[in-house]
């Protein structure tokens, strides 16, 4: 036997005891995921996006100018100056966009599934937070360039951000530093991209996990006791059984196959992100100029929907202003799908027909939009 192995054994063990992954990784082989499906991997798409952008955001920081006045040109040198700098802008910015799209696919596809039943309510809860924050970031992201497109869309999301009934003042304050579109608006936006939202989204990812590992494991049928004479009390029993058993042809083991099949997806999404970051070209622009008009300025993507309503609303609904009207009834749908494990406690397959016709209303928003 060689010599180096029983060494290479020891260090092994040494690690492994002192890391309790031998326990963790028996833990994570009991619980088991579904085999088939790719819906099942957007969360954990999701996460290693979110990973990208704070690797990406970290190499950005080191040469950006968080000021009105060298912002842009700290921007121009990263890209045309700094190695490899224009791609890194590029994973980041494009991560950033996948990481919003996963999120509200993740949200619609838990939806259409009926999974934010009880008892996941916390699960939907925290999953529903982290989706607002996760635009905020890419939102404040946008803003930081400090181009003419992105002091546009700063103007055109906190004019939209201004009709949310009851804090609609405060929320176009605080977005903007001020009443109107400042460099204030580029500190604020500055330190909300990398301090606050960062952090809180890190903790709502966490109590995310935590409360899908708080959630029963399905039983495999290999694991099932059956009585093979069942008495009435046996029936009864068996009537009140919560779910049906999964069968094992149905699921793998969360490690190593799941997981070794979820390393397969984040090497595709970033293959994809590295590929549109090289080919697709994400133009600067010029620098922010305040005397320039902003009319027909478009909002972000995640808000080209209520921009397009707002936009085509007639000025008064039922006496009220109708950008503030569209904004109100858009916050009160919102305060419906928070409440929906609440309110529709077996999971109705309407809500699902529901959800794909509210995702089909919003690409279509989107895409009118654009033209």
């Amino acid at each position: 036997m060689n010599a180096e192995q029983p060494r290479k054994r020891v260090r092994e063990g040494w690690l492994s005891d002192r890391l309790g992954w031998g326990g963790i990784s028996t833990a994570l082989a009991k619980h088991r995921a579904p085999r088939r499906g790719f819906v099942f991997y957007l969360g954990g798409i999701t996460l290693f996006l979110l990973l990208v952008q704070v690797l990406s955001g970290v190499l950005l920081v080191l040469y950006y100018k968080p000021d009105s006045t060298n912002a842009h040109a700290s921007v121009e040198r990263i890209v045309g100056e700094i190695p490899y700098g224009d791609l890194i802008r590029g994973v980041h910015v494009w991560a950033s966009d996948f990481f919003v799209a996963c999120l509200v696919a993740h949200l619609f596809t838990i939806v259409i599934r009926r999974s934010y039943k009880p008892p996941h309510e916390l699960t939907w809860l925290s999953g529903l937070v982290s989706l607002v924050i996760g635009i905020g970031m890419a939102f404040t992201g946008a803003i930081l360039p400090w181009s003419q497109k992105a002091y546009a869309q700063a103007r055109v999301g906190s004019e939209i951000a201004h009709n949310i009934p009851l804090i609609g003042g405060w929320m176009h304050r605080l977005l903007r530093g001020g009443q109107e579109v400042t460099s204030n608006t580029l500190s604020n936006a500055y330190g909300f991209h990398v301090a606050v939202l960062p952090a809180t989204v890190t903790l709502l990812v966490g109590l995310h996990l935590f409360f899908l590992s708080r959630k029963p494991a399905p039983v495999p049928v290999s694991e099932q006791v059956v009585d093979e004479e069942p008495g009435a009390q046996g029936e009864a029993d068996a009537a009140k059984a919560p779910a049906a058993p999964v069968d094992d042809d149905d699921t793998i083991p969360l490690y190593p196959d799941f997981l070794y099949r979820q390393a397969v997806a984040w090497v595709g999404v970033l293959v994809a992100v590295l590929t549109l970051a090289i080919f697709a070209d994400r133009p600067l622009g010029e620098a922010a100029d305040p005397r320039l008009s902003s009319t027909g300025a478009q909002p972000p993507w995640y808000f080209l929907p209520f921009h397009q309503i707002i936009r085509s609303s007639p000025r008064e609904l039922l006496g009220i202003d109708g950008a503030k009207f569209i904004v109100g009834a858009t916050c009160f749908l919102g305060a419906l799908v928070v409440a929906l494990p609440f309110l529709d406690r077996k999971g109705s397959k309407l809500m699902a027909w529901a959800g794909w016709i509210v995702l089909f209303v919003l690409f279509l928003l989107a895409t009118s939009a654009l033209s």
